[in-house]
């Protein structure tokens, strides 16, 4: 059930009709052509590159025989993915449940089989054929109306047969490399080992992204933190040390004896006359 669903998902994301995929790309692809030429062709190129990662996919996990318990394998996959030593810690256990693939319990495959009806029907839904559907689910109180049958034009038939085509490619090309084995993907990831590793490595979007914002960030953070440590709470221990200070040296005016506060009074006045005498 699993790798059928997978399959369909594969199909209708790699826009074959008539499943979901293929009216939601064609509609993408018509409406950037009349806007840009350009982006045009960079979207009818990554429809066909999606085409061959999705196959590439469906190949490497549900065709040929079964990689879960090659040590050397998933060695190098952990190696390749950095994995951390609680992962490791955890690895014993982790081989118990792949020593041999199984089915996934219903709670798992009924969602797939249900998302997977959607994926072959609903793009039937608004096709060129009439949209006799959308009218259908329309409130009673609004006026039904006859839709005419458009058809398959002959822009549509060029736009969608192009993009069919590229995703055929695409496809052909993930059945000879990942399941008739006939072209070495090694091979060509040799011939061009800098387009190779920029792709691997996702043009390097984690790297940029740590340098500028986590490391960036985590340098202001510091920074803001000297600042708080040195400025505001110096400030604020200042004031402490100003009020315990001052705390002191008025304990000692506050003896209890006459005589000292009759000197202190004495002292005040005589001040304030020669202040206000001068």
């Amino acid at each position: 059930i699993t790798a059928i669903t997978f399959f369909i998902g594969t199909l209708a994301i790699s826009g074959i009709p008539p499943f979901a995929g293929f009216w939601s790309k064609d509609e993408i692809l018509a409406s950037t052509f009349k806007a840009n030429p350009v982006l045009w062709g960079i979207g009818f190129l990554t429809a066909g590159i999606t085409a061959f990662y999705m196959f590439r996919m469906y190949f490497t996990t549900f065709e040929g025989d079964f990689r879960g318990t090659d040590k050397k394998l998933v060695a190098a996959v952990k190696a390749e993915n950095s994995v951390g030593k609680e992962a490791q810690a955890d690895d014993s256990h982790g081989h118990h449940h792949a020593s041999k693939p199984h089915e996934s319990p219903i709670t798992m495959t009924f969602p797939l089989m249900v998302l997977a009806i959607p994926s072959i029907l609903i793009g039937l839904v608004g096709t060129p054929l009439g949209n006799y559907f959308e009218y259908f689910i329309h409130a009673p109180s609004e006026k039904l109306t006859e839709v005419p049958v458009e058809g398959f034009t002959p822009e549509f038939l060029l736009m969608g047969g192009s993009s069919v085509g590229i995703g055929l490619i695409g496809i052909s090309f993930a059945i000879l490399m990942y399941l008739q084995k006939k072209i070495d993907p090694s091979a060509i990831a040799k011939s061009i080992e800098p387009l190779y590793k920029l792709s691997k490595n996702k043009w390097y979007i984690d790297e940029i992204y740590e340098a500028i914002f986590v490391i960036g960030s985590r340098r202001l953070a510091r920074q803001v933190l000297e600042v708080d440590a040195k400025i505001v709470d110096g400030a604020v221990n200042l004031a402490g040390f100003v009020t315990v200070v001052t705390g002191e040296g008025l304990k000692y005016f506050e003896n209890g004896k006459a005589q000292f506060y009759a000197l202190v009074i004495f002292i005040g006045v005589l001040g304030f006359v020669i202040v206000t005498s001068i």
